[in-house]
């Protein structure tokens, strides 16, 4: 026994005698690990280089590590960082910076419900983060991506704050229904139905508001974006005009920061058009031997009713949180204001997104935002003679009147008199959000339970005074309109992901219910005595009061599977199938079913590519998908009755008659896909980008056919028609420079879609796209026919003026141009010069037509010639001796265009000595600097609401608003 014990302490001396000399052989290494922006960064990996020894950074990026005195060398990762390796030296403390992966971050890609490695996507999609968005003055989330995405164009509707955009993904896949893509808010599909309620009169005939211009641009992390059928169809009914997934900024694990960003600018108008000035209409009227009206003024019409407008933007953000809670809480100040009087908007929000971790198992999240948004909407109006707005008579007027002149004659609006007069405001509130709860079930199975709302209240107050003169006194008129939308989501998804081997497989189920809804309500009244709060007292009107109500709703229901299958991270393959239920279809026809599939190959991870200096990354993808659209509003498949008066010299009479016939055959337009394409990346990363091929085939495409009489109604709805879209999408992007003071990296983007009819049911051809002005009742611009591309202009050709001034024109009606772009094209250079930072962004659009609506109208020099003319015209006219205008060849004009789109100066400051600020950075940005086009008109980005037939027509500039030229200065500051 005594020989145990004296063995144990024995054993024990020189245990503790080995831990002694092992311990004074080692020394403690300490530090701070930050990302670039001096955030700390928790959990970053400390590796002993060429051992298993380590540790990882805690909440606020600090690490203690004991080393041997042999080590040489600590390795440092984090994922979506570089790898950095440091010397240890005799240095005991150490301050990392850790720089971002691009390519690592940008690995993971948000797909239909849920992510995905990029690698393993078999569809035709793109992505843009935050850090390469548009900058300057951006009033809506979706202006931060024109023109950095191949084979999606965004048109401005016009130059108003808060004005539509219209998108289109691969070419337009419908005639008469929404060609709009379907967008998706972290995880939310909204209905993008513009909320303004609109207005009657005069006064009201703006283009429609952008709905998303109720939310923040600078709350949105990422978009990615769905394009070929493989990707959309797990939208189904709603995925044939592309997917836009937008995904707000959430909170990460870390240390609390604090953003606040702020900028202010000021706008001017960007091109004046070709109008007489007083020198000029006096010096033509001497020359014809007329007398205008001459109240001796010499005014710039165009200069009076602009303004340097000043917009100011503010969002304050915090955001953070610990292993199990991470946070982010913002708020937003804009004030835009337009570039044409009285006009502009103001906004104010919220947003908050919050995640918790129950468990190692289950989380909870949600997303909410609450906006505000008031418009002061200038009352410019898109038609011209009595119903010509501020626009139409700010080109109208005479330069020889002045500013304060007044008429009792509607065809003498003074512009500057309706705009400072007329009231007209859109208040919006709009409150939007999800909650979801993810549980794992299983290893590799999860569930989640994602519930959301989007409820938006818009009221529009327009009020039109009796003070202006050629209103008259006591027959002030007030438009008041209000309209609630309401959507509500539920949906539940299962996703499976497990590793067999060399197999990896991502599989989705699920089941989702989403149900729509609107009420409608207005009241027009005229006869007001007294104008001060006239739209707040519509019982003061003594002549005629209009009501008028609506409500409405849909639901759609759907069931949804996705399986993605990857071996060996070589060959990966996608089967997507989606049924939809929809309430506006006809009973024969409200499920539909939609499935897509496509497959993947990895050739630069075969074995004669793996040791190739040129390739790091090529893979070859190919898919399939049908997809529909249900954007045709609602209740068109059933017998619907319309009530209302008339009312005529013998009384008020009222009633309800037939207004749509019943169709239960009644369904979704169906379009078909095929894409192939080849994502490459060569020389490590140098240069990268996709190229994609596709053809789209759309059929039962929804028009009115006349209804055989008699019968109770003219038309009825039918899926008759067919039109096709084929085109190829290219992105380049390289890194040009990439050293330590100075880095150059190059976008280019462009795609080429060519869109044909094929086929309109009965109809030989259908004119659309009105055209105005004095005299051209009757007359259409546009044309749809089979063989041609949606957006053809059809007429007959200008062959120059006789001795009288008219236009020679040719006997046969011919096509003119098309408003489609055949090519479209985004390049954007980005640079940094130590601490400097040099962007510059270009787009354009070529091989396209623009009907100048505006110059036909305002060429007739015959409006100044005439005794006592009130009018202007176009230079071009008197000069080239117009006298009567007809719509023909000589109004299609060239809209080719490249403009430089932005233009952005930068420099942070090294905010190492300042205790409390970890990042400032000033700027300046220069946006819509200059175009380069042989367009004559505002802007050859246009799409005027010009009236037609049952189809819209698109290429179309009439009255609108002005392009705005800005300059802002701003900073970005973290605390």
């Amino acid at each position: 026994m005594k020989k145990l014990l004296r063995f144990f302490s024995l054993m024990l001396l020189m245990t503790i005698a080995f831990t002694s000399t092992l311990y004074a052989q080692e020394r403690k290494l300490t530090g701070t690990i930050l990302d670039e922006n001096k955030t700390p960064l928790p959990g970053v990996n400390v590796i002993v280089t060429g051992t298993s020894k380590g540790t990882t950074t805690d909440f606020e990026g600090n690490f203690s590590i004991l080393v041997s005195e042999s080590a040489k060398t600590l390795s440092f990762s984090y994922i979506g960082f570089f790898e950095q390796v440091v010397e240890i030296g005799n240095k005991t403390k150490f301050s990392i910076i850790l720089k971002e992966d691009a390519k690592q971050l940008s690995e993971v890609v948000v797909v239909g419900y849920g992510q995905m490695e990029k690698k393993d996507v078999t569809g035709a999609m793109s992505s843009v983060k935050a850090e390469d968005f548009n900058q300057g003055v951006m009033s809506s989330p979706d202006q931060l991506i024109q023109g950095k995405i191949a084979g999606v164009q965004m048109t401005p509707s016009s130059g108003e704050p808060g004005a539509g955009v219209n998108i289109r993904v691969r070419g337009g896949t419908s005639l008469t229904a929404s060609n709009e893509p379907l967008y998706v808010i972290d995880g939310f599909p909204i209905d993008n139905t513009a909320s303004d309620p609109g207005t009657s009169g005069v006064y009201s005939n703006s283009a429609r508001k952008n709905p998303l211009a109720t939310i923040n641009p600078a709350d949105i992390e990422s978009f990615d974006i769905l394009k070929d059928a493989s990707a959309t169809a797990i939208y189904g009914a709603r995925g044939a005009n592309g997917v836009i997934i937008i995904t707000t900024k959430k909170g990460k694990e870390g240390t609390a920061k604090v953003n606040y960003d702020a900028y202010f600018g000021v706008s001017t108008i960007s091109k004046k058009l070709g109008i007489l000035t007083a020198d000029e209409y006096r010096a033509a009227t001497a020359a014809e031997g007329t007398t205008p009206l001459d109240l001796g003024a010499n005014t710039d019409w165009q200069e009076v009713m602009t303004q340097q407008a000043v917009t100011q933007n503010h969002n304050l953000g915090v955001s953070g949180g610990t292993k199990t809670t991470q946070y982010r809480f913002s708020v937003n100040y804009l004030n835009q204001e337009g570039i044409m009087i009285n006009s502009g908007m103001e906004r104010i929000g919220a947003r908050m997104n919050i995640t918790q971790k129950l468990s190692d198992k289950v989380t909870l999240g949600a997303n909410m935002m609450g906006s505000f948004t008031k418009n002061n909407n200038l009352p410019y109006g898109v038609g011209g003679a009595l119903d010509g707005g501020v626009i139409n008579n700010m080109i109208r007027m005479s330069p020889l009147l002045p500013q304060d002149y007044s008429s009792a004659n509607q065809l003498e609006k003074n512009p500057y008199i309706m705009a400072t007069n007329v009231r007209d405001f859109t208040n919006t509130q709009r409150v939007l959000g999800n909650a979801f709860i993810e549980a794992e079930l299983i290893p590799g199975l999860k569930g989640k339970l994602n519930v959301g709302g989007d409820l938006t209240s818009a009221k529009r107050n327009a009020y039109l005074p009796g003070t202006i003169e050629w209103v008259g006194k006591g027959n002030g008129n007030a438009d008041v309109r209000n309209n609630f939308l309401h959507n509500m989501l539920f949906e539940g998804t299962l996703n499976y992901t497990k590793t067999f081997g060399d197999t990896k497989l991502n599989a989705l189920a699920g089941y989702t219910y989403q149900a729509f809804g609107s009420e409608y309500n207005a009241i027009n009244a005229t006869g007001f005595q007294v104008d001060n709060i006239a739209e707040y007292n519509l019982n003061a009107a003594s002549g005629l009061v209009i009501p008028d109500s609506n409500k409405e709703s849909n639901k759609l229901i759907s069931w949804i599977g996705r399986a993605n299958v990857s071996f060996k991270d070589k060959y990966v393959f996608t089967g997507t199938l989606r049924v939809d239920g929809s309430s506006r279809f006809g009973a024969n026809n409200k499920w539909g079913v939609f499935p897509s599939v496509s497959g993947a190959w990895r050739i630069s991870e075969e074995d004669f590519l793996s040791t190739s200096t040129v390739f790091s990354d090529l893979k070859l993808r190919a898919g399939w998908g049908i997809t529909g659209s249900q954007e045709i509003g609602n209740y068109r498949s059933l017998p619907t009755l319309d009530g209302g008066k008339s009312f005529s010299a013998v009384g008020i009479g009222s009633g309800v008659t037939y207004n749509n016939y019943a169709n239960p055959d009644l369904k979704w337009e169906e379009t078909s896909q095929i894409n192939i394409g080849l994502d490459y990346e060569l020389f490590e990363g140098k240069v990268f980008g996709t190229i994609d091929v596709y053809q789209k085939h759309t059929k039962d495409l929804l028009l009115e056919l006349q209804a055989a009489q008699p019968a109770p109604v003219d038309v009825f709805l039918q899926n008759v028609g067919e039109l096709k879209n084929q085109g190829i999408e290219l992105s380049i992007n390289t890194v040009n420079v990439a050293k330590d003071n100075f880095t150059w990296q190059t976008g280019i983007v462009a795609a080429h879609n060519k869109n044909e009819v094929l086929n309109i049911g009965d109809y030989d051809q259908i004119l659309t796209g009105a055209v105005g002005g004095r005299g051209q009742v009757g007359q259409f611009a546009q044309v749809i026919q089979k063989g041609l591309p949606y957006g053809t202009f059809y007429g007959k050709r200008y062959e120059g003026l006789d001795e009288s001034g008219n236009a020679i024109e040719s006997d046969d009606l011919h096509v003119l141009g098309q408003a489609l772009p055949k090519w479209t094209l985004g390049i954007n250079n980005s640079m940094t010069f130590g601490k400097f930072d040099f962007n510059f962004f270009f787009n354009g659009a070529f091989g396209h037509q623009v009907f100048n609506n505006t110059a036909l109208e305002f060429s007739s020099t015959n409006d100044i010639y005439s005794d006592q003319s009130t009018y202007n015209v176009m230079k071009n006219a008197v000069n080239e001796g117009i006298r009567a205008t007809k719509y023909n060849s000589k109004f299609i004009e060239d809209a080719s265009f490249l403009r430089l789109s932005n233009l952005t100066f930068g420099y942070t400051f090294d905010m190492n000595e300042v205790k409390f600020v970890k990042n400032l950075r000033l700027y300046v940005s220069g946006q819509n600097l200059f175009v380069i086009t042989n367009y004559s008109g505002y802007d050859p980005e246009v799409n005027a609401p010009a009236g037609g037939t049952q189809v819209p027509p698109i290429g179309i500039d009439y009255n609108n608003y002005p392009a705005a030229r800005t300059f802002i200065g701003g900073l970005s500051v973290e605390f």
